[in-house]
């Protein structure tokens, strides 16, 4: 078995591990919030182990189709989830106490960038290793 594919193996497993766990982490940690919070309920706390699962399944789905990603596009892939968790983490937390803000919305935003840019190194690191395989 070559050095490549073990690694690439072994990033698999790494990342869904992590991503699993974060998710049942999030799902535990939401319904305890929920439960002390006197009766209020939030969308957004309810479904924020959404984000990390679905994030999880679709990262998981690139590395079986392109196993090389390159670390710049799998950093701002977490990047991009991390940010969009921690907005619904942000908007449950006002929403149970019984207020309503427009904060979050730069979570959102900076997460849909940081997932836009990931996709973008995915194209652009393809060329790069392209192109210096024609040269070689």
């Amino acid at each position: 078995m070559s050095t490549s594919v073990t690694n690439s193996t072994t990033r698999f497993s790494r990342t869904f591990i992590s991503y699993l766990a974060m998710a049942a982490f999030l799902f535990i940690f939401s319904r305890i919030y929920e439960s002390l919070s006197y009766g209020e309920v939030s969308v957004f706390m309810h479904y924020m182990f959404c984000a990390t699962l679905v994030g999880g399944i679709l990262l998981l789905g690139l590395l079986q189709v392109k196993p090389n990603l390159s670390r710049m596009t799998y950093n701002l892939w977490n990047s991009g989830i991390a940010t969009i968790t921690a907005g619904c983490l942000f908007r449950g937390i006002i929403n149970l106490s019984g207020r309503s803000t427009t904060l979050d919305q730069p979570y959102w935003y900076v997460g849909a960038g940081f997932l836009a840019l990931s996709l973008i190194t995915l194209f652009i690191s393809d060329t790069r290793r392209t192109r210096q395989k024609l040269t070689a």
